[in-house]
This record gives structure tokens, sequence and C-alpha cells, in this order.
């Protein structure tokens, strides 16, 4: 007969017994312990966040205080080198100047011409 492979199941054979009955034991104490664990792991979860974003505010606005700390005095300490170098400004090399120069590049205007698309 054609069809008898489809007259019994092969699960039938393979989860029978006692290893179906703890095959479903696991499975369901699995399901239950995620559904009691996940409003649980959803709080930590949130705080943690909220902890981390409070914490990282602060310690962001304490990195920029430092920062703007450490830039007004590398700029004081420029100024003072500024004016005792003044005087030496003849033996100075083109190639101290700025790293992008001291003006901003400004584009060409368009030059050429433009064709616009007409599909028709």
């Amino acid at each position: 007969m054609i069809y008898s492979q489809f007259q019994q199941s092969p699960f039938q054979t393979r989860f029978s017994g006692a290893r179906g009955w703890m095959a479903f034991a696991i499975g369901l104490a699995v399901i239950t312990l995620t559904l009691i664990a996940l409003p649980f792991v959803l709080l930590i979860g949130a705080i943690s966040f909220i902890l981390l974003s409070l914490f990282g505010r602060i310690f962001m606005k304490r990195q920029l205080a430092r920062f703007r700390q450490q830039q007004s005095q590398a700029g004081q300490a420029k100024q003072e080198s500024d004016f005792y170098q003044s005087d030496n400004a003849q033996e100075q090399s083109p190639f101290q100047e700025t790293r992008f120069g001291t003006e901003r590049h400004q584009a060409k205007p368009h030059q050429g011409r433009t064709f616009e698309h007409d599909p028709s």
C-alpha cells in the first residue's frame, strides 16, 4: 500500500512514555518561568536605563566642565606665548599656519551648461 507511511505518525514512537511527559514538563516549566521572569527583566532593564542616563548626564557635565577649563587654560597660555613671540614674527615659517588656513574656501560659481531632463 502506497499510503501506509501516513497511517501512523513517526512522532508517536519518538515522544512516547516517560520521555514525552518529561519533554512536556520541561517545556511547560520554561514557558512558565519565562512569563514570570519577563516583567522583572523589563523592570530591571528600565531601572538600569534610567540610572545610566542620569549617571551619563552627570558624568558628561563634569567632563564638559573639565574640557572647557582645559580649553580656557590653553587659550590663555597661547595668548601669552603669542605676546612673547610677536617680536619674532619675521622668523616664523609660512608652514606654521592653522591646519585649514585663515580663510574659508569659497566655492566657485558653477561653470558650464545645465541640462533639464525632458522625458516627453
